[in-house]
């Protein structure tokens, strides 16, 4: 047994070395730091034993085995430095969420037992690289971890989705997905996905190639990239798919949101928000932010209406309550006997460039609602998510625009004057919101004075 030992050990530092020469990397490693010897206790260790194996009794193996790959990979060891940064990630970004929505119960019935982690990636024959794999539905292989890269959000969130999906199948070997879901794109799966273009894949109602391949690799894509990419990511690929595709797009999220809900007791809604909380403020994705659709013009609409009760449960600033109040005067005093009402305030973003302020109207004994329309133009940047309004000569004279000039000085002193002359920072807000609606509000607040700001519900369809 010990010669055969040794053996092993002279044929992983030989294997190991020939890769490394090939790449000109520095071979000048101790190679007895990656292969298993269980004695060991280092700081990782410590680590691993406190944040995984103490609470949710998670064992996490980092050091090389073949017993822990399949034979007709060749794959190199993990690099000890990327082993916490990658936990981390699976901590903050997958346990955490799960453990905050479904609970500790749940955390240590349904999560896997066993990850193991490898420095490179597994290849396919078809070229295709392997990042994680599950299995039995008790352990996870994340490869390619010595390229962990914590201060790269897309390499991060990349691996974060594959540790989603990979949860998915382990989900799916415990709890069956929907077979209304299998039946959904049934006749376009291919398995030869890697021919598959993305924009193909999309029109023909797929989030990736790759989920295209079968129904199993289709929902567990789907799932992953409803928490990670987040709901603004699916909806803005489900808007540019054809009719076809975004409504097997939007079936299909429905079958994961029931999936989760009725058949695990898990609130994807609320799940989605954790992971997405993640993403937006630890990983600071860019393509997460609220700035950034507003600058792909993702959100046609954003809807304030300060009578609703869900004002009173997220309060608006006082700043701009007070400058809607004041408009809101202003159509209330115009004339004694219709005495309009201010049903809403609201931002149309006809382009990247263009907005319409309306105010919708109407007599205080019900009847024709009428529209006050405001033109303006604005600039967003959409890394930062800095915004500037900016009132510029009215679209129109007739009709909406009309309306609009028998409020002129009431809306130039509220409503232009609280946009103009100052930058704004969109963001998903309130932070209060129910995780019902998180997905469908944002807004914008002074820069610089987060207490002042505005928010409403966001339309994609003007």
């Amino acid at each position: 047994m010990k010669r055969n030992l040794k053996q092993t050990i002279v044929v992983v530092v030989l294997l190991l070395s020939a890769i490394s020469c090939k790449k000109e990397d520095n071979v000048s490693i101790d190679l007895r730091q990656y292969v298993d010897n269980p004695v060991s206790n280092t700081a990782l260790d410590a680590w691993i034993k406190t944040t995984f194996l103490d609470p949710y009794n998670m064992d996490v193996i980092y050091r090389y085995s073949d017993y822990y790959k399949d034979n007709d990979k060749v794959v190199s060891p993990a690099d000890p430095a990327k082993v916490q940064p990658q936990m981390q990630t699976v901590l903050e970004g997958f346990i955490n969420p799960y453990k905050t929505v479904a609970g500790t119960t749940f955390i240590k019935k349904m999560l896997p037992k066993e990850w193991v982690l490898f420095g490179s990636g597994a290849y396919q024959t078809d070229g295709s690289m392997i990042l994680a794999t599950a299995s039995a539905g008790r352990r996870v292989t994340i490869y390619d971890i010595n390229n962990f890269n914590v201060n790269n959000p897309d390499g991060v969130t990349r691996k974060l989705r594959t540790i989603h999906h990979e949860f998915t199948h382990i989900l799916n070997q415990l709890v069956a997905m929907p077979t209304d879901f299998q039946t959904i794109t049934k006749s376009t799966y291919n398995a030869t996905w890697t021919t598959v273009t993305d924009a193909t894949a999309r029109d023909n109602g797929y989030v990736s190639p790759y989920a295209s391949s079968q129904p199993g690799e289709d929902f567990a894509e789907t799932v992953s990239h409803l928490l990670v990419l987040g709901q603004a990511w699916f909806d803005a690929r489900a808007n540019a798919s054809t009719a076809v595709g975004k409504a097997a797009l939007k079936a299909k999220e429905a079958s994961v949101v029931q999936y989760f809900t009725i058949n695990l007791g898990v609130d994807f809604r609320a799940l989605q928000r954790e992971v997405q909380n993640v993403v937006r403020n630890t990983y600071k994705l860019p393509s997460a932010s609220f700035g950034y659709w507003m600058g792909q013009n993702l959100f046609k609409t954003m809807t304030i209406n300060l009578e609703d009760p869900l004002y009173t449960a997220n309060p608006m600033s006082t700043d701009f309550s007070n400058a809607y109040n004041s408009f809101k005067v202003t159509i209330l005093a115009y004339s004694a006997t219709a005495k309009y009402h201010l049903d809403y305030l609201q931002f149309r973003f006809e382009s990247t460039t263009a907005l319409t302020v309306r105010g919708a109207f109407t007599a205080a004994a019900g009847g024709t609602q009428f529209f006050a329309d405001y033109t303006f133009s604005y600039t967003i940047n959409p890394t930062t998510g800095a915004v500037t309004f900016t009132k510029v000569a009215q679209a129109g004279t007739t009709g909406s625009y009309a309306n609009a000039a028998l409020f002129t000085a009431g809306f130039t002193s509220s409503i232009q004057a609280y946009l103009t002359g100052k930058t704004f920072i969109a963001d998903w807000m309130p932070k209060t919101i129910d995780n019902t609606n998180f997905n469908n509000f944002g807004g914008m607040y002074v820069s610089g004075t987060p207490t002042n700001y505005f928010f409403g519900s966001l339309g994609q369809i003007l």
